[in-house]
């Protein structure tokens, strides 16, 4: 099966697309209208468990010592402007200047998709390593996406490792993008690739990259002592 938004082939295993953040067809996911569903079943775990050294997502996101963490740290990052916000306050800008008519969100509303229909798309990559366990790597992540408002849509075990899908919010320099993280364990340590793709825009000036490597040093800041 091939993704309909890129044409990237998904792997059995896949429910999203890899190199743009669409979902399967048919696979389970929740509409972006819907409430982030919890990346894994809330559920009372064991505080002597050893979740540094866990591979199992559910053992170490619900880990007592881990939710204290992404406690502490949720909105710890200021978010700036969204798009939305933007076009809120440029509205009346616009009309002054006439080009009222058309709300600027509803334009947004229509191009977006258009474009991205059109296979119109940016998308970057970033690869580390981090001399860590999978399980203090994971809650490391878990610690820059709360920080940074990033919206968890779905969290996945994957062979040797996990696939999660975040949502990058939008700002006054891109749309809302896609970002898959998978984090595989190695003899070594742990390996974070991140893909993020913004659908629907050619160019972000930069803020991708950027919002890469925010997560690659926030993973290296958040990790467990």
């Amino acid at each position: 099966m091939f993704c309909t938004q890129c044409g990237r082939k998904f792997e059995d295993s896949d429910r999203f697309c890899g190199g743009c953040g669409s979902p399967r067809t048919g696979a389970n996911t929740a509409p972006d209208s819907a409430p982030a569903p919890s990346p894994v079943p809330h559920e009372d775990i064991d505080p002597a468990l050893d979740w540094r050294n866990s591979m199992r997502i559910r053992e170490i996101a619900n880990h007592p010592d881990v939710r204290a963490r992404v406690v502490r740290v949720t909105g710890a990052v200021p978010t700036g402007m969204t798009a939305d916000q933007f076009f809120a306050a440029a509205k009346p800008l616009m009309a002054a200047a006439g080009a009222g008519g058309v709300p600027l969100k509803a334009l947004a509303d229509v191009t977006v998709p258009l474009y991205a229909r059109m296979g119109l798309k940016s998308s970057q990559e970033l690869t580390q390593g981090f001399r860590n366990t999978f399980g203090e790597t994971l809650a490391a992540a878990l610690c820059s996406f709360a920080s940074r408002s990033q919206k968890l849509v779905d969290m996945s075990e994957a062979t040797n490792g996990c696939v999660i899908n975040v949502k990058m919010p939008s700002s006054i320099l891109s749309w809302e993008g896609n970002m898959i993280v998978s984090l595989e364990r190695h003899p070594d340590g742990t390996m974070v690739r991140a893909t993020l793709t913004i659908p629907g825009q050619a160019f972000d000036w930069g803020r991708s990259k950027r919002v890469l490597q925010d997560l690659m040093d926030d993973v290296a800041k958040y990790r467990a002592p």
